[in-house]
């Protein structure tokens, strides 16, 4: 368990009465004021997550879009006391988006399976779209490929008509970000709002980063080889940054590339983008 942050009692004992006892808890990050351990019981295993301090508004937050978002980690039992907010959902079992392209990443081969999860992670946000709600804050590691399902997770900042963003958010991993999405950071237009288009970009980059190891601006173009995330925004939203190029695969990179590279208002979809993706030359 976390030094900082210990599993609440409540907590423990609603992990205990859905997964059977006894639970062993296993840490899996502890950073920020937030922790996560995974649960595994005798019926299920269970993610939990508590927040303290800085991070416990940001829990709260996720309580909030785990109780309405459809289709992805519901939740399973939550609390909050006058220090610490915390939740339960399902652990899903099953490797990340980064991790099915490794063989991608390291040899250049595996290039079917990782079509295949390309086109179903495209498939789950353009469902999450058609629903009206943005994840807000993809990437590699924040989709889970089940035996049933891809599941999103991290869904902190998610947003739909009836949930407003939060003005804690600063608009997801720079390196990521579409570079209107950057400019309205940067222009100080609070709270940031992700927008489907933006997030299609954001999902482009994401699988350019699990096919590549590499981020899709080209910092060394730039002569930037080490800036951190507000420098990463304000080069992006003043265009200053140009596309990478990778040897990896470059059937599916120039289909990714493509899509970053376009105005947000001919932007493909992210079912669109599917599609593109659903015939890549292997």
């Amino acid at each position: 368990m976390s030094e900082e942050i210990r599993i609440p009692g409540e907590a423990a004992a609603s992990a205990e009465s859905h997964c059977g006892r006894p639970v062993r808890w296993d840490l899996i990050s502890s950073r920020r004021g937030s922790a996560v351990w995974k649960g595994i019981g005798p019926a299920a295993a269970v993610a939990l997550k508590a927040g303290q301090g800085d991070g416990a508004p940001i829990t709260s937050r996720e309580i909030t879009v785990a109780e309405r978002m459809p289709g992805h980690s519901p939740l399973i039992a939550s609390g909050r006391t006058d220090t610490t907010s915390w939740l339960i959902t399902p652990w899903h079992d099953g490797p990340s988006t980064w991790d099915v392209f490794h063989t991608v990443r390291t040899t250049h081969q595996g290039t079917r399976e990782a079509r295949d999860a390309a086109v179903d992670l495209c498939l789950a946000v353009a469902d999450l779209h058609r629903q009206g709600w943005v994840h807000g804050d993809l990437q590699p590691e924040h989709a889970i490929y089940t035996k049933a399902s891809v599941q999103l997770i991290d869904c902190t900042w998610a947003t739909s008509p009836a949930l407003a963003p939060s003005r804690t958010f600063q608009g997801g991993l720079p390196h990521l970000l579409a570079p209107e999405l950057a400019a309205d950071i940067e222009a100080g237009h609070r709270p940031v709002r992700v927008t489907p288009a933006a997030e299609v970009h954001t999902l482009a980059a994401t699988l350019w980063r699990a096919a590549t190891g590499i981020w899709p601006f080209d910092y060394a173009a730039a002569a930037r080889n080490a800036i951190g995330g507000p420098k990463v925004r304000q080069l992006i939203a003043g265009g200053q940054l140009s596309l990478a190029f990778a040897p990896q695969w470059p059937a599916l990179l120039v289909i990714l590339r493509a899509a970053m590279a376009t105005h947000s208002s001919t932007r493909p979809s992210a079912l669109e983008l599917a599609l593109l993706l659903t015939d890549t030359p292997l």
